[in-house]
């Protein structure tokens, strides 16, 4: 599988692609950040767009395309364009595949992008509802290095190049206990497009259901807002989707995915 490409004109491939609302693949189309490959530099026929760890997978199936390792890392989310992609996907790794582990279908949940579902009064409410002790900072170099530092939070900052790139394409918060000076939670750009952001939210596992994400969630909001950018929320499970509601966030729908993980 050498002959897999890296595609430097989207042009050849933004029509493959037509059909997905998706902003992991806006983000790679754009040349904001992000990859995509094919198996055909000069007349693909199909594609997957690369960021962190979502493969979106677009045009005609193929095997080829579908079992290549974009990343060392273990675990990918696949996203299938279509029932002949997801098909494609449960085929090649319904058996003892090597490197792989485990395949999981799962659901996730898109939502509406209509900036007059958040009432303002209210995310304030929450962003202030932090407890005594508890301080809400941006994300800047220092606490981007620190980001990286831990696997829970990697995730907040760990798309971009580096700091320079966070600084200028990324936006993102988190939750600081001043008394151990512990980083606890955050709230940042997965990825960048024009215009917006998709948000990641991760908490420290000893620090959950304390409230901090919903406090974390807010703040972003509110800071893309003042931005004039948007806060575009596509949620991993349930769990995510009724999080993002409380916020303001109303669901579009639910769509098929699935986890990769490799040995």
């Amino acid at each position: 599988m050498d002959n897999i490409v890296k595609i430097k004109d989207m042009e050849k491939v933004k029509g493959l692609f037509g059909d997905l609302d998706n902003n992991f693949v806006l983000a790679c189309l754009q040349g904001i950040m992000g990859e995509v490959y094919s198996l055909d530099l000069d007349n693909p026929k199909s594609a997957v767009a690369v960021i962190g760890d979502f493969r979106i997978f677009a045009g005609e199936p193929d095997e080829n395309l579908l079992k290549f390792d974009y990343k060392k890392g273990d675990m990918d989310i696949i996203i299938p364009q279509n029932d002949k992609w997801a098909e494609l996907v449960r085929n090649t790794f319904n058996s003892d595949v090597e490197g792989i582990s485990e395949l999981k279908e799962i659901k996730r949940y898109s939502t509406f992008e209509d900036i007059s579902q958040f009432n303002i009064n209210k995310l304030n409410k929450i962003k202030d509802s932090a407890p005594e002790g508890f301080e809400i900072l941006d994300i800047d170099e220092e606490i981007y290095k620190r980001c990286l530092e831990n696997e829970w939070s990697k995730d907040l900052v760990g798309n971009y190049d580096d700091y320079e790139d966070y600084s200028k394409n990324g936006v993102g918060v988190v939750i600081l206990d001043t008394k151990k000076d512990e980083i606890v939670s955050g709230a940042s750009s997965y990825c960048t497009f024009e215009g917006g952001i998709e948000i990641e939210i991760d908490t420290n596992e000893q620090h959950r259901r304390n409230g901090y994400a919903l406090i974390c969630g807010a703040s972003i909001i509110l800071k893309c807002l003042e931005r004039g950018i948007y806060p575009s929320w596509d949620a991993h499970n349930r769990g995510s989707i009724e999080l993002a509601k409380k916020l303001g966030y109303k669901e579009k729908g639910e769509y098929t995915a699935f986890e990769l993980y490799r040995k």
